[in-house]
């Protein structure tokens, strides 16, 4: 059992009358379990002494040989160690090897009789904290105040450090979880963005066949039905011709009316039949649409490029061919445009296909998705990588713009058919 004040635990002596009767007038002060590594007893209770005049209340036990320095250890925790540099059994520098061992970080200071100056810096490199010589005692407290301060401050800053590697792990166990989030929620993304594309592709694989459904209908159903009325009516004009009937020529100008219905069948018939993109560049592709515009609705179209047209993935030269179409049909359909102008302007990094119109003011929609038309167009921009965006303009008609970066043209045949 440890003793406080000068109450020595270790059976190396016994405590005088004097010591008991510091122990009894001393003044609380700050406890300080003390360990002296010491062969002389008398020297043990002098330090003690003079310990507690410096206002400790030293709780301590003199130790002198290795067996009975691990012994205490075992005992601890220890505040200070105050060790003899030389002893017949023991030894300063010994004892601090074994606190050293045992991974203490204990001030050990050397108080002794006599030591030489090298041997006390010896100790010192060591790893010993201070040395004081017995016949100067005077330098003990402040040694033992300043190491004491000093290994406050180291414990303070490993528990510091300690906090800080748990907080650091703590940190890194969360960015771990974050990250292993944000990855799944990446690829859970990713899933979608690929079931979207391959739905607008269904989409535009739907509205095709749709279109091609109507032209074909319009050819075989319509189309034929058309010219059948056509030669009963031709054959209508003759007879009334023959027999000289007034209403011969009314019946001719409704045979007219009824070619001119049936060639535009036939073109519209065709137009919507065809899916398929002719020509080796969307330039030579874009120009035959004009031509076809010109011929179909008798207006003014006009083609304009600009930069050398890159080669572009079937998938993409087809997007860009049916936006136009639907833009110029659009154009002509709903704003009655009289003349349509088609620009594919390559600047290096982008290509632009800009369809402007002269038709009726154009109302735009709060959102492009509002009309179906717009909302295909949209789609079909998606599918290639590029922007979709329809304006009015101030003196009537809309401009239609599909703006594709070049670089993510290769990547453009996913969700469309090469």
């Amino acid at each position: 059992m440890a003793n406080t004040s000068l109450v020595s635990t270790t059976g190396h002596g016994s405590v005088s009358a004097a010591s008991k009767t510091l122990q009894q007038h001393r003044k609380p002060g700050r406890a300080l379990r003390v360990l002296f590594v010491e062969d002389c007893e008398p020297d043990a209770l002098i330090l003690a002494r003079t310990l507690t005049r410096g206002g400790f209340v030293p709780e301590w036990e003199r130790v002198e040989s290795r067996e009975e320095l691990l012994m205490a250890l075992a005992k601890g925790p220890w505040d200070l160690v105050l060790a003899d540099h030389s002893m017949p059994q023991f030894s300063a520098p010994e004892a601090l090897e074994i606190v050293q061992q045992h991974g203490l970080d204990i001030p050990f200071i050397i108080v002794s009789g006599h030591i030489e100056e090298e041997t006390a810096v010896a100790a010192m490199a060591a790893g010993a904290h201070d040395y004081v010589m017995k016949d100067r005692l005077a330098r003990l407290l402040p040694a033992v105040e300043r190491e004491l301060r000093e290994a406050e401050v180291r414990r303070a800053q490993r528990k510091n450090e300690q906090e800080l590697q748990r907080a650091h792990g703590e940190l890194e166990t969360r960015v771990e979880r974050r990250t292993a989030d944000l990855r799944a929620a990446y690829h859970e993304l990713q899933s979608v963005m690929g079931d979207r594309r391959r739905l607008e592709a269904e989409l535009l694989e739907i509205a095709e066949n749709e279109r091609r459904r109507i032209g074909f209908d319009l050819h075989d159903d319509l189309g034929q039905k058309l010219t059948g009325a056509s030669l009963m009516v031709k054959g209508l004009e003759h007879r009334l011709g023959a027999e000289g009937h007034s209403a011969a020529a009314e019946v001719g100008r409704i045979h007219a009316l009824l070619e001119e219905i049936i060639l535009h069948t036939h073109n519209l018939a065709h137009q919507f039949a065809s899916l398929d993109v002719r020509g080796e560049d969307l330039a030579t592709v874009l120009k035959t649409l004009t031509a076809n515009v010109k011929k179909m609705f008798g207006i003014a179209c006009v083609l304009s490029v600009k930069g050398t047209v890159p080669d572009l993935p079937p998938n993409t030269m087809l997007q860009f061919h049916k936006i136009a179409q639907e833009a110029v049909s659009n154009a002509i359909k709903h704003g009655k445009a009289k003349q349509v102008t088609i620009t594919l302007v390559n600047d290096g990094n982008n290509l632009t296909l800009t369809v402007k119109n002269d038709g009726l003011p154009f109302d735009q929609p709060a959102s492009a998705k509002n009309r179906m038309g717009l909302r295909i167009m949209n789609y079909r921009a998606s599918t290639i990588g590029a922007t979709f965006n329809i304006q009015p303009i101030e003196a009537g008609g809309a401009l239609v713009t599909c703006h594709c970066p070049l670089r993510r043209a290769p990547a453009s045949s996913r969700g469309g058919r090469e």
